[in-house]
């Protein structure tokens, strides 16, 4: 069974899917498309029905039906896309020494992808489908930059959203038998160290542009520099980022807390034309995390009106274009009640796992805000994850598939009596 995880997860690492925002146009590692035809090849190969959903051109989610008791259902999800590769030596080559599996993409997230798909098969034949739950077992594309996969594989089962489909579903698997099996719960994929996410922070990230005039630089008094008001705009970002800090998170159930304050970061910037030109224009990315009790949209406005407060511009004037990122807190109700199921059927196999909160955020929050309760469960650890020596514990890969084949064959009762 392990060896089994371990070839899969070396599979899926030789198959580069670099999120195509996060990589040059043509990066021949770009898309998830590689990832996804394997994933098509391997549900056929073990006779359970399948289906992919276009979300981007080129870019699609795929699920398959692991059969099981039609009144007992989960979803199990892991993201497709990984980061970009500067700076690796040799990242899709799946090294194995230590312990450990090296690559990109092997902690984040096809460690988890590799236990789902290992325990999904292995349950198939330890346990009578009478006995074990329906699983669907689901692969999202753009988690690292929009989360626009789970939003799309989430309005399946949400009446109160809807996504465009620039294509129809294709596969053996019906969309519509699909949109019929609602999961109960869900298990998220994430490099969680075996412990169990109830609570994460959301995000919200912008870009924010300071318009001036461009002059000769020998008369820099004609012009209205750009990145001298953008520098004010940091500035004034900085500040509040320290005041979150300052303010840190007090008196919250010790989960919420884990999830750490609000914090702000600019994290890219540009501008000016020539060395021998006053800037008319700058832009920087705002990346906000959210924490429990806000909403993506909220901390927008907020921080906007604290820029706009904070900033004297002078002739330079300041626009924020709308998000183009945003993602929910995962916080209490239930989802908690599910993590707390799920952290005792983990238990069971023998791991001293706990129920956290953490401060990045994961494609659980949109499945909970769709009704379907969500938890976040993994191997491999979060500090690994979009380093250049990326890597996995083959022990964690292991120990994963352990307790999710308990969960997959029924063997855990993690279902509401």
């Amino acid at each position: 069974m392990s060896a089994s995880a371990r070839e899969i997860l070396a599979k899926l690492v030789s198959l580069p899917s670099v999120n195509p925002r996060l990589t040059g146009e043509g990066d021949p590692d770009a898309g998830e498309s590689r990832v996804t035809a394997w994933l098509c090849e391997y549900f056929a190969n073990q006779s359970w029905r399948w289906l992919t959903q276009p979300v981007h051109p080129g870019r699609s989610n795929v699920a398959a039906v692991v059969p099981g008791r039609p009144d007992r259902i989960l979803l199990w999800e892991a993201h497709q896309d990984t980061v970009a590769v500067a700076g690796m030596a040799d990242p899709f080559a799946g090294d194995q020494r230590d312990g450990r599996l090296y690559g990109r993409g092997a902690c984040d997230v096809k460690g988890g992808l590799a236990a789902m798909l290992a325990a999904a098969t292995a349950a198939s034949g330890l346990a009578p489908v009478e006995r074990r739950p329906t699983i669907v077992l689901a692969a999202t594309v753009n988690e690292e930059c929009g989360f626009s996969g789970i939003r799309a594989l989430a309005s399946l089962w949400d009446p109160q959203q809807h996504v465009d489909q620039f294509a129809p579903a294709e596969g053996p698997l019906a969309l519509a038998e699909l949109q019929s099996l609602r999961p109960q719960a869900a298990i998220i994929a994430e490099p969680t160290d075996l412990n169990v996410v109830a609570a994460h922070r959301g995000v919200v990230r912008w870009q924010a542009r300071t318009q001036g005039r461009a002059a000769h630089s020998s008369r820099p008094e004609n012009g209205a520099n750009a990145i001298y008001a953008m520098a004010r705009v940091v500035a004034a970002i900085e500040q509040v980022h320290g005041e979150f800090a300052a303010a840190g998170q007090r008196g919250c159930d010790p989960v919420l807390a884990d999830c750490g304050p609000p914090t702000v970061c600019v994290t890219t910037i540009s501008g000016g034309v020539g060395a021998n030109t006053v800037p008319d224009a700058a832009v920087i990315d705002i990346d906000r995390r959210i924490s429990p009790g806000e909403s993506p949209t909220g901390a927008y406005e907020s921080l906007v009106a604290e820029i706009e407060r904070r900033a004297a511009l002078g002739d330079c004037r300041i626009t924020h274009d709308p998000p183009w990122m945003q993602s929910h807190c995962l916080a209490d109700g239930p989802s908690r009640a599910w993590a707390e199921r799920l952290v005792a059927a983990v238990r069971s196999t023998g791991l001293d796992s706990r129920v956290v909160g953490v401060p990045y955020g994961t494609n659980a929050a949109t499945l909970a805000a769709a009704g379907v309760p969500a938890a976040v469960f993994g191997p491999g650890s979060i500090a690994q994850a979009h380093t250049i020596d990326e890597f996995i514990e083959l022990a964690q890969l292991d120990a994963a598939v352990a307790a999710l084949t308990r969960i997959a064959t029924g063997e855990a009762e993690i279902f509401e009596s």
